[in-house]
């Protein structure tokens, strides 16, 4: 039956060789491009991850408080904020930031002069929530609440999240397609299946060549999936490193699961067709 099923099936791939190649590229290209996707996907894993790290807001005390009071006033802080992490930055890190930002007040700050503000940064996971801090008598100023972090990590999250779900429209596309495609093929050979029934054949004397015609591109598409994928990434990879970025490198895992999707996908899609055509067949 094995060898009856190929034979047969090769009959079909050579009736159907143009239509067999453009399947096999039909299949290759979406199963290439969620490759790709799922490639993306692990790559901005990281980055994703940043959505969820603390963000650090600094905040400006009045010159005016004694080291007592600020102290009292970060234990105060930590106490009704306990998901907030308080620490108070030393007067040389003070020093040597504000001259970093504000280059022109170094010789002011060299000469001692300067009564130098207190400065503390919280960390958090929600920036917006040092706000309750604003009107407070000892406060002067807040920095940034904006995370660089939390926003890439937001972009990569809702980029991936894209990638995603176009890898799995892609799939599906992929999927109806062989199963349109076997569709089309039972019907230009319904008068062959027929005349088999009645001579007794059995349901899988009958669907062995099709899901060989299947099976078949479905291997070729595998492997050009591979192939389109290595290459893709390769030059994402290569512009990523351009920009400072790190290297992409695809998974061995997401390579076996293309050759699987390009087998086993068609062979599915066949295999739940060529179902629906016998019991239609058995009904009618």
């Amino acid at each position: 039956m094995i060898r009856h099923a190929f034979a047969e099936g090769l009959i079909v791939l050579r009736e159907r060789a143009v239509v067999s190649v453009i399947l096999a590229f039909a299949l290759g290209v979406p199963i290439a491009f969620a490759g790709v996707g799922l490639t993306l996907q692990h790559w901005l894993g990281p980055v994703a991850d940043l959505s969820g790290q603390k963000s650090s807001v600094a905040v400006l005390l009045h010159p005016q408080m004694e080291s007592g009071e600020r102290r009292r006033w970060i234990a105060e802080i930590a106490i009704d904020h306990p998901r907030w992490t308080v620490s108070e930055v030393s007067s040389s890190d003070l020093a040597e930031r504000l001259q970093r930002w504000f280059p022109y007040l170094e010789d002011l700050i060299n000469s001692g002069d300067a009564a130098l503000p207190s400065l503390v940064e919280i960390l958090t996971d929600n920036p917006d929530s040092v706000t309750v801090l604003e009107g407070r008598a000892e406060v002067l100023a807040i920095g940034p609440r904006s995370s660089i972090q939390q926003t890439l990590g937001r972009v990569a999250r809702g980029l991936a999240l894209i990638v995603g779900v176009v890898s799995f429209v892609l799939l599906a596309v992929a999927v109806l397609l062989a199963a349109v495609w076997v569709h089309l093929e039972l019907y230009r050979h319904s008068d062959e299946v027929i005349i088999m029934r009645l001579v007794g054949a059995t349901e899988g004397t009958i669907r062995g060549p099709f899901l060989v015609a299947v099976a078949i591109p479905g291997l070729v598409a595998g492997i050009l999936s591979v192939v389109g994928s290595l290459v893709t990434v390769s030059g994402l990879s290569q512009l990523a490193s351009a920009l400072g970025l790190s290297a992409m490198s695809i998974p061995a895992s997401v390579l076996a699961g293309q050759l699987a999707a390009g087998v086993f996908l068609p062979l599915l899609a066949a295999v739940v067709t060529l179902a629906r055509y016998a019991a239609d067949a058995t009904e009618g």
